[in-house]
């Protein structure tokens, strides 16, 4: 009956990805959620046993609260039951592939907005290992002559311990976790050298930033504004090929996705209209530099 209604069960990962961006690009191009909330349901109906989809449909319901912060709180209640449902699904399915990043994402929403209590419960589900297998997978490949094998395991193991490395650092640098400003500048330049190292993209001015205008050294804070400015305007950075390929295949850059897109658009607006950075634009170079900003992303491409 499914091959005479020409039902489709899944979708490779790769549509998923397609199908959802078009979507949210649909969204932004349309400044409203309708149809593109119809184009999800939709494909959610169609592909009811595609545990893929349903993890990146999660996504994209957090996606449209990032786009349209001033929609209906009905509105937004929706997505979120409707984003909490689907990793529900995912739990109970069992597939092994995304119970784990579910599980995780409950225990956020219940931590961020519910019972902590209930979002702990459900992080203790999770594997606490003590121990990382990799490196003896990478033993077992050498011994067993697969010299390839044991290389895109071993740079896949540094890719993860770098850029969990440089999350940390970035999380420690919330004054409510360190309050010394001489520490979180250290933490700042530990996470600027790691990303030159390991060529990954620095955004470590941006740190620099909000710890200068704490202290209200406008000059030095004018002049990480001015870098940080570049950064988000620069290339996207793919992970070197030296250190990286072939455990990461290399890739060809591409425009930004319409969610990356929505928050660099939300980040000029806080820089615009908040407080805290108005003394920077009496700084020419900074106001040059967000201007250069607002014209990037009005330029950028919506579809």
């Amino acid at each position: 009956m499914d091959t005479l209604l020409q039902f489709e069960e899944t979708l490779a990962d790769e549509e998923v990805i397609t199908r959802i961006n078009a979507i949210l690009e649909q969204a932004l191009r349309d400044g409203t959620v309708d149809a593109a909330q119809q184009q999800l349901n939709e494909l959610l109906r169609r592909y009811p046993n595609c545990t893929a989809l349903q993890y990146n449909a999660a996504v994209a319901y957090d996606s449209f609260r990032l786009f349209f912060p001033t929609a209906p709180e009905s509105l937004q209640q929706e997505w979120k039951d409707s984003k909490r449902s689907l990793l529900e699904r995912i739990r109970s399915g069992g597939n092994a592939a995304y119970w784990q990043s579910a599980t995780l994402s409950l225990a956020a929403l219940e931590i961020a907005d519910g019972d902590p209590e209930q979002g702990a419960a459900q992080l203790k589900e999770l594997p606490q290992q003590t121990w990382d297998i990799g490196g003896m997978w990478a033993m077992y490949y050498m011994k067993t002559d697969r010299p390839e094998q044991a290389l895109e395991l071993t740079q896949k193991q540094l890719y993860r311990a770098v850029t969990q490395a440089i999350s940390a650092l970035v999380t420690m640098t919330n004054p409510k976790l360190q309050p010394d400003p001489d520490k979180r500048h250290k933490l700042c330049d530990a996470y600027r050298t790691l990303a030159e190292t390991f060529a990954l993209p620095d955004r470590s001015d941006g740190l620099l930033l909000e710890l200068y205008l704490e202290q209200g050294n406008i000059e030095k804070a004018a002049a990480c504004f001015v870098q940080y400015a570049h950064a988000l305007q620069a290339p996207f950075r793919l992970p070197d090929p030296d250190l990286f390929a072939p455990g990461l295949p290399a890739r060809t850059s591409e425009p930004p996705l319409a969610a990356v897109r929505e928050m660099l658009r939300m980040l000029v607006r806080a820089f615009d209209q908040e407080a805290q950075y108005r003394p920077l634009w009496a700084v020419p170079a900074c106001r040059a530099a967000l201007e250069q900003l607002k014209s990037g992303l009005e330029q950028a491409p919506t579809a």
